[in-house]
């Protein structure tokens, strides 16, 4: 199976806070992960928060947007509707 660039690893070199590292050392090892396992799943998973974010803002607008437009509609064509009562 060919290696495409997407699944081939690469090296991160982070800097973090020495209470941040042994907070990690400690997950890692209650979870029977490596480091750098634990480091992959957490940034996964915020990216993976970042991009619902994203959507659901994106998605409130559009329904802001669809308000507007349906109450612009609704009052141009109201002169025009008929009811049957």
């Amino acid at each position: 199976m060919e290696n495409t660039m997407t699944n081939q690893k690469r090296r991160l070199n982070l800097i973090v806070t020495g209470e941040l590292n042994e907070q990690m050392n400690s997950w890692a090892e209650r979870l029977q992960v490596t480091l750098s396992e634990l480091t992959r799943k957490a940034i996964s998973e915020y990216i993976e928060r970042l991009e619902q974010d994203r959507l659901e803002r994106e998605l409130a607008e559009a329904c802001t947007n669809y308000r507007e437009f349906n109450k612009k509609f609704s009052s141009e064509w109201a002169p025009y509707e008929t009811r049957l009562q």
